[in-house]
């Protein structure tokens, strides 16, 4: 029987309606100077992108946007974005959207950390060391991909959905503004929120595991 517990999140986890304004000031002070954005388009003609550019720039950080990303990332998609990030070779990555832009940025950040391609790091603590640096701002209310340890993507060749999990995935930033969901479409905040109950239901029922079976040099999940 277990007699103790662990509990993770994102190195910092900054919430507030109005916190986005701080964004730039949250990156100065770890001296980032170029960031690499990941979001999609749909959020770039609401208007949302250049929100989070403004306070960046003021701060003096140049960014690099790919808007691209899209529901459920395909695999393709994922290289497509880590592709452009390596021509630019920023010190941080944000990811702005929901889940799937979100989880699309952990895996840009491994990549550019690690090399290689999305696929050599599918499953478990396959991540060797820190990734670079990610900032998760999330635009709906449900996902929580921004203090979680996993990046989901989607194997359109095989028709299944791939994780990577690993503790290093957390984002060193996490900034949640409520603002930032006010236009989320209401079906999407449905979905959202009965995304969030299926993770409650699910972390309540699911079976436990041994933290002595976790691989050494990387704490448990």
């Amino acid at each position: 029987m277990r007699t103790s517990w662990s509990f993770h999140s994102a190195g910092q986890l900054v919430f507030g309606r109005g916190a986005l304004a701080d964004l730039g000031r949250w990156a100065a002070r770890r001296k980032w100077q170029r960031a690499f954005l990941v979001t999609d388009r749909m959020l770039a003609d609401a208007g949302l992108v250049e929100r989070v550019l403004a306070p960046l720039k003021e701060a003096g950080i140049s960014v690099d946007v790919f808007d691209g990303g899209e529901p459920e990332p395909a695999i393709d998609t994922a290289q497509t974005a880590i592709d452009q990030a390596r021509k630019v070779g920023p010190d941080c990555v944000v990811g702005l959207g929901g889940g799937s832009n979100m989880d699309l940025a952990k895996i840009v950040s491994t990549a550019l950390a690690h090399g290689g391609t999305p696929a050599s790091y599918f499953g478990f603590d396959q991540i060797p060391g820190p990734v670079v640096p990610l900032i998760c701002l999330p635009t709906t209310s449900g996902t929580g991909s921004e203090v979680s340890h996993a990046a989901v993507l989607t194997d359109a060749k095989n028709h299944i959905k791939v994780s990577t999990l690993s503790q290093y995935l957390r984002p060193t930033l996490a900034l949640v503004d409520p603002a930032l969901t006010d236009g989320c479409p209401k079906q999407v905040t449905a979905d959202s929120g009965i995304d969030a109950l299926t993770h409650a239901v699910e972390a309540y029922i699911a079976t436990d595991f041994d933290v002595l079976d976790v691989p050494t040099g990387q704490p448990a999940a």
